[in-house]
């Protein structure tokens, strides 16, 4: 598993990978764990070049790769995949000329953020459900070097989970938990008949995401 200690390192090298200008960047993120914030320190080419910048998914017996690059940085979750096309994001959220929509995805835990944990479980408790999984999803763009959350309020995007494989439970429901900051959530219902993902619709900017089972 990755450590808390290296987050801000491998998000400022997944974004050196794009970038043509300078290795040494500054992303602003929201949460409150303390690790998901800005590194400006310099990214090395080892670091750049650990950093996974596409994942895939099997969903009902197809392999399924994300449209959208960036940092797939979870350990917990086995592959995931945004299946709305890169065209449609940057129509649905009018992303200016030359923005690309990018993807920052990494593991939380109860000790990096207490908040957004506190949540995830309280919605999962009044909901009857077990959290298997759970990590930050930024959804946002690239621009001149800048990262940049999309808003919330755009159009629907679509995001396939694999489930781990330890947590497969046949005839069990599983569903997605989204907290975003301020405590505001969502339980998105899965979308797909395959019992081993969770497919699912939101929609840009940070959130707080679980995989539940109940």
């Amino acid at each position: 598993m990755i450590k808390s200690g290296t987050i801000k390192k491998l998000l400022s090298a997944a974004l050196a990978l794009v970038l043509v200008t300078t290795p040494a960047i500054c992303v602003n993120a929201t949460g409150d764990d303390g690790g998901n914030g800005a590194s400006n320190s310099a990214v090395t080419a080892e670091e750049a070049a650990a950093v996974p910048t596409t994942s895939s998914v099997t969903v009902d017996g197809k392999v399924v790769a994300t449209t959208v690059s960036g940092a797939y940085l979870s350990n917990t979750i086995p592959g995931m995949a945004v299946k709305t096309g890169t065209a449609a994001i940057s129509q649905g959220y009018a992303l200016e000329s030359g923005a690309k929509p990018y993807v920052r995805v990494y593991d939380i835990s109860e000790k990096q953020s207490p908040a957004a944990y506190a949540s995830i479980n309280a919605v999962a408790d009044s909901i009857g459900a077990r959290v298997i999984a759970s990590v930050n999803l930024e959804l946002g763009s690239i621009l001149n070097s800048k990262f940049t959350l999309l808003s919330q309020d755009g159009t629907p995007i679509n995001i396939s989970f694999a489930i781990p494989k330890k947590a497969l439970s046949a005839g069990s429901t599983y569903a997605i938990i989204c907290v975003r900051p301020g405590g505001v959530f969502e339980v998105l219902p899965d979308l797909d008949d395959d019992p081993n993902t969770v497919t699912f619709d939101t929609t840009g900017g940070l959130g707080a995401y679980a995989i539940v089972v109940y």
